[in-house]
């Protein structure tokens, strides 16, 4: 157990070193994650100051652990006017109301909704907006890698029987994945990561983690 704890954080782990891990005890295993932590930053602490709003609260998918997305009627509209951007992943093949706001205004999906809000920051305020809009195709990643100097997607879990995702298509491994693969293809600077309490063993957290390693190893955008 020692030599495997001092080897963390040297090299880069192969898959089975990293998923023997989880057998080590949580707090054996914090504790040396701790070190790696200190050991590359020492003290130091980092923070980019945001600003979260609601393009909207609709969301097609109905993950079981979420406190964010509501139903129309809980909201006096579908949308927000321009704003920087949380929403959820593709409302409107869920709801009416969503279809219709968007087709009222102009506009085709959410994403495309997202591109023209995103542009009107960029060239109105020059702040630099941050899209994590979920799940979403290559040519819409490139369409917001235009106006969205970064962009985001919780890969959450990989693991594909988990109670609190059975109702959201868009939390499937393959689906996900994909998403991070192709923002890598298009050099888009991606911010990604897992949730820890959704159901999952500590073994999952591994599998969820090491296609992420995978990816920024491959391309660099993480």
């Amino acid at each position: 157990m020692t030599l495997r704890i001092a080897s963390i954080g040297t090299t880069p782990l192969s898959g089975d070193a990293a998923r023997s891990l989880s057998d080590l005890p949580t707090a054996v295993l914090t504790a040396a994650a701790r070190q790696v932590r200190d050991a590359a930053f020492g003290s130091r602490v980092t923070f980019s100051p945001k600003v979260f709003l609601p393009l909207t609260k609709l969301c097609a998918d109905r993950c079981g652990y979420c406190t964010f997305a509501t139903a129309p009627r809980h909201l006096p509209h579908a949308y927000l006017t321009a704003a920087l951007f949380t929403l959820g992943e593709g409302p409107e093949r869920r709801y009416p109301q969503a279809r219709v706001w968007l087709d009222e205004h102009g506009f085709t999906s959410t994403v495309d909704y997202l591109v023209a809000s995103a542009g009107r920051v960029l060239t109105e305020t020059g702040l630099l907006p941050h899209a994590n809009a979920g799940a979403i195709s290559a040519e819409e990643l490139a369409r917001l890698r235009t106006v969205a100097p970064s962009q985001g997607m919780m890969i959450e879990s990989l693991r594909p029987d988990l109670a609190a995702h059975r109702g959201a298509p868009d939390k499937t491994p393959e689906r996900r994945l994909a998403t991070l693969r192709a923002a890598g293809g298009l050099a888009i600077p991606f911010t990604t990561g897992i949730l820890v309490g959704i159901g999952e063993t500590e073994a999952d957290r591994v599998e969820a983690l090491l296609p992420i390693a995978d990816a920024h190893r491959e391309f660099g955008h993480v």
